[in-house]
């Protein structure tokens, strides 16, 4: 293998740990609502996606071998994103989702004073339905 080609390999690996953690730590963001065990199988699946493109890219750049300092240099695009830029892109993802909270929130209370609408008449009709049946067990 040439020098070039591990000089490819190493950025690529180094690439791909600092992205990958990013990722991870968007989707785990949008995930916080769900229950935890369905959040361990997505996460466990999506560990398993990285795992597959990182070996793919591996294979692209030099027949797959997979070599140590690779893994280390993996490792250290994971450390350098959650020690330098972890906060900067959770902090900028809680801007946007606040922005976009901001533009959807008359909509929200729009549907909202409409459904209310709709429960209260759902329950005015089961009441008039329950009085009926009554009757109509009474009379007979």
């Amino acid at each position: 293998m040439s020098l070039i080609i591990q000089f490819q390999c190493l950025f690529y690996s180094f690439l791909f740990g600092f992205i990958m953690t990013g990722v991870y730590h968007v989707v785990n963001r949008f995930l916080y609502g769900i229950p935890l065990w369905i959040r361990y199988i997505i996460q466990c699946c999506l560990g398993m996606i990285y795992g597959v493109l990182y070996f793919y890219g591996l294979v692209f750049f030099n027949e797959g071998i997979v070599r140590g300092y690779f893994l280390v240099f993996l490792l250290g695009g994971y450390l350098v994103y959650s020690r330098y830029y972890a906060y900067y892109l959770l902090y900028g993802l809680e801007k946007i989702v606040h922005f976009f909270k901001r533009i959807f929130s008359p909509f929200i209370f729009f549907f909202r004073y409409i459904n209310g609408i709709i429960q209260k008449r759902i329950g005015r009709m089961k009441k008039k339905w329950q009085k009926r049946k009554h009757q109509d067990i009474k009379s007979s």
